[in-house]
């Protein structure tokens, strides 16, 4: 998946990145006293980096540009500010990770007008990490346009479809190898007359889920925790409710239809929805994941069983591993289901990715022998059917805090339970 582009550029030296600011020393020494707690992002990162020996582990592309989507969530008005003033940020390409001087970290990004290389912005993480700063090359440092042209070459040799829902943005998916050239003016603000500080600056609170707050912040708490909430809020999106009815209408095809929903990367807005395609020459669908991604919506054609199959249970895992390696609260995570029968959505509360493993394609296919014995009988009524599925749950797929949830017309869900009746969430 990760592809390294080396262009022939010149030979070069340390590139560092640092502060010329306005800021007193007073304010100064009060941001940096508050700011002792590590960047999330960056601390998971080098933390399951330094136990896994998985290629993807090693792009720091991810820990920076999820702590850039991060800020601009919190500071949605420096996003704009920076869109206007210099480009899109486009978070699917970027330079290799460079070591600076006293444990520092850079890593760049290009920043786009009409497709083509406006600007290239660098992030630089301390040796500590608990303080990340971002900063526009500008136009009086010396390699700002070299940087142009370098990431420029990319663009130039292969046309990439940006900010299109249906070919959505992978963060890190081509590493540009920028080769650092000796220069008489490393820093982007070395600057006399000086430049007011960062463009954007701050630690684990301006670069979480902390809404600015330098005190502690969980990037894998979501700002509404429960399932029945989490529901509430998709439910009343429009885009949810057009995909769930266009679901609907699939149920008697021979076919599986469904979409992909996550989170917007740079140069979106709102929640996403992409369609899904199926696997050439199957019935059944392609489910790619991308780092944005926290949520599947898919139908049963009515030959299938009417609820979620041992395979739902596996992609339910998957998401739920892929939302905690990309700093997305895992309580969003959830697969939906729209059969001809009913649709169920299996979400969890407070689940730990990390007790739980992937189920091999062997493992499926006992599995799925073990469900079509207790489930597969056609004359099976719903309620039976989805008492059925809660065992099977939890003897043969278990997962610490998932719940299933079944959802009517209407929107409204229950919580359903294997002793007794269903729980209805508030509306």
């Amino acid at each position: 998946m990760k592809k390294n582009l080396v262009y022939g550029l010149l030979a070069l030296a340390t590139l560092s990145i640092s502060l010329n600011s306005c800021r007193t020393d007073e304010m100064l020494t009060g941001t940096e006293q508050a700011q002792k707690e590590k960047i999330a992002f960056f601390e998971r990162f080098e933390k399951e980096r330094s136990l896994s020996k998985n290629a993807e582990s090693n792009n720091y592309a991810l820990p920076f540009a999820n702590s850039m989507l991060a800020y601009f969530s919190n500071y949605p008005e420096k996003k704009t500010e920076l869109e206007n003033k210099y480009g899109t940020v486009d978070l699917s390409v970027s330079s290799q990770d460079m070591d600076l001087e006293n444990g520092r970290k850079l890593l760049m990004f290009p920043m786009l007008t009409d497709g083509k290389v406006t600007a290239v912005i660098g992030g630089v993480i301390n040796e500590e990490r608990d303080f990340l700063y971002f900063d526009v090359y500008k136009e009086n440092h010396p390699d700002r346009s070299f940087l142009i042209k370098t990431f420029q070459n990319h663009y130039s040799a292969k046309a990439v479809s940006r900010n299109d829902s249906n070919n959505p943005i992978n963060v890190g998916d081509v590493i540009i190898i920028v080769k650092k050239p000796q220069l008489t003016k490393p820093d982007p603000f070395d600057d006399p007359g000086g430049n007011g500080g960062h463009d954007m600056g701050g630690g684990n609170g301006d670069f979480g889920n902390g809404g600015g707050s330098s005190g502690s912040s969980n990037p894998n708490a979501p700002s509404t925790p429960d399932p029945c909430g989490q529901m509430k809020d998709l439910k009343n999106k429009s885009e949810y409710a057009k995909n769930t009815k266009y679901l609907e209408s699939k149920t008697s095809a021979t076919t599986e239809s469904g979409f992909r929903v996550g989170d917007p990367v740079s140069g979106q807005t709102g929640t996403q929805f992409q369609e899904l395609s199926n696997k050439q020459g199957t019935q059944e669908l392609d489910f790619k994941i991308f780092g944005s991604t926290y949520g599947i919506m898919h139908s049963h054609y009515d030959t299938l069983i009417s609820i979620f199959s041992p395979d739902d249970v596996n992609l339910f895992i998957q998401l739920l591993k892929n939302a905690k390696n990309n700093g997305i609260p895992v309580n969003k995570v959830f697969v939906s289901v729209v059969t001809v029968d009913g649709t169920y959505q299996l979400r969890g509360d407070n689940i730990d990715p990390d007790k739980l493993t992937m189920y091999t394609p062997g493992q499926i296919l006992s599995l799925n022998d073990i469900y079509s014995q207790n489930m597969g009988n056609p004359n099976i009524s719903r309620e039976k059917l989805q008492k059925e599925f809660l065992k099977f749950m939890e003897t043969s797929m278990k997962i610490e805090g998932a719940k299933v949830y079944e959802q009517d017309s209407d929107g409204n869900t229950s919580e359903l339970k294997k002793d007794g009746p269903k729980v209805d969430c508030p509306k």
